[in-house]
């Protein structure tokens, strides 16, 4: 297809730093067919990008705006100069931002946001939540599609926010090809030492004392591995050390990829309060690793959908969640089915199919 008859895409992100929305983002731009469309990435800031786009056909503009708020003449010089058919804004904040200032732009472009929290919980966290909530209401529905992670997401946007369901759309998250099987943990093994991982970032709503506090109960051998980084390292750090589990459970820090190396974990442990679609439980899923995980609001019971995943938690009942990992410990998990399951339901193949059908129905 000439580049003069391809669909021009604009896709805006905040940054390219570590983060969930960020990898989606780069997932796009290296899966994406460029024969079909033409894409330009804008970066509010691509300072320290965490995320590389190696794709060669995608044209990455940054803005090296420190804030959202300061973007709009550099955003709508970028739009004329490109003029694309579809704008795609992939971050909560940019997309009330955008939506609020859609009528400064051609109103032929479509707009398209990708949610990427639970709007109505993530607000309550925000500076003045009901002044979001209320620019919300106003402003999201000038979006002529809105893409939700989850079913949860969805409904939360159609319920609070009294956005038409005909203009949201479900499409999970993938998990990135290629991952292989690591061998079934310690098979055969006795008195060994059980390997747990979490990989979340150090921060509040991810439940991370939770987490330490319950494999604090249990009496079996193991090491507890939780990688990333956050403001509560600290924190995080002076409750291990206060429930004497320095020696078993160890603060790794931010890696590029977190489940190298941890292939072999007996259990994946989850702890959010919420959350609107976890990518990581897809990609611990990808490697054959059940989840252990509190049955928190959001899209975590989407992929956990029965015991041969893993075992949703009560949420916020901590004794419960020890005796899980007990159980999942004495479970036999079929490692090679955890992971063909995950792959079924969240190819790479699929979501990109499905964003793009999206995109060119909207052209």
């Amino acid at each position: 297809m000439s580049e003069t008859k391809k669909i021009k895409l604009l896709i805006l992100t905040p940054t390219l730093q570590c983060g969930g929305s960020e990898k989606f983002v780069s997932l796009v731009c290296q899966h994406i067919n460029t024969e079909i469309f033409s894409v330009c990435l804008i970066v509010i800031n691509n300072d320290k990008p965490f995320y590389q786009v190696p794709n060669r056909a995608i044209e990455i503009v940054d803005l090296k705006k420190d804030r959202i708020l300061f973007s709009l003449p550099a955003i709508k010089a970028v739009v004329k100069k490109y003029k694309p058919a579809i704008i795609f804004s992939t971050a909560n904040h940019l997309n009330l931002y955008l939506a609020i200032f859609r009528n400064h732009f051609d109103a032929r472009t479509q707009f398209i946001a990708r949610e990427g929290s639970i709007v109505s919980i993530n607000n309550q966290h925000a500076k003045f939540p009901a002044l979001y909530n209320r620019l919300i209401k106003k402003y999201y529905k000038r979006f002529d599609h809105i893409v939700c992670q989850s079913v949860y997401m969805q409904q939360d946007l159609v319920k609070h926010y009294n956005i038409a369901a005909h203009k949201t759309v479900v499409i999970h998250n993938a998990v990135e090809e290629g991952l292989n099987t690591a061998p079934q943990p310690g098979k055969g093994m006795t008195d060994r030492i059980y390997k747990f991982i979490t990989i979340a970032r150090l921060s509040e709503e991810k439940g991370i004392e939770r987490l330490i506090h319950a494999v604090g109960l249990i009496s079996v051998p193991f090491n507890y591995y939780i990688i990333g980084e956050g403001k509560k390292r600290k924190e995080l750090q002076k409750l291990i050390d206060a429930l004497h589990v320095k020696d078993k459970i160890f603060l790794v820090g931010e890696k590029m990829n977190p489940f190298r190396g941890m292939e072999d974990a007996d259990l994946f442990l989850f702890g959010s309060y919420y959350e609107g679609f976890p990518n990581v439980l897809p990609e611990a899923g990808a490697h054959g690793i059940p989840v252990i995980a509190f049955n928190a609001p959001g899209g975590i019971a989407e992929i956990i959908t029965g015991q041969d995943m893993g075992q949703l938690v009560d949420d916020n009942d901590i004794i419960a969640f020890a005796r899980a990992i007990k159980n999942g410990l004495a479970a036999n998990f079929n490692r090679e089915a955890i992971q063909e399951i995950t792959k079924a339901r969240f190819s790479m193949v699929k979501m990109i199919a499905e964003i793009q059908a999206l995109f060119m129905k909207q052209k």
